[in-house]
């Protein structure tokens, strides 16, 4: 027997502000798509974050294969 869910005012709060967010992040996306010169400028920089993010991480793996000189 299928049971219908009953959401919490908390949760159905928590919905309407993520369709709201979901919305307007939308509308942004729009926006940036349609303006050529500000999605370049986005691109670009979504480019130099991800080669620093990349930097980032190598060093955190240079750092997680080091061994310990302490002993245990």
């Amino acid at each position: 027997m299928a049971r219908s869910k009953v959401m919490s005012p908390s949760s159905r709060d928590e919905q309407r502000w993520q369709a709201e967010s979901d919305a307007s992040t939308m509308a942004t996306y729009q926006e940036i798509m349609s303006d050529k010169a500000r999605m370049r400028r986005a691109i670009s920089v979504a480019k130099s974050k991800a080669a620093d993010l990349t930097r980032r991480a190598n060093a955190m793996q240079t750092v997680a294969k080091t061994k310990s000189s302490r002993r245990k």
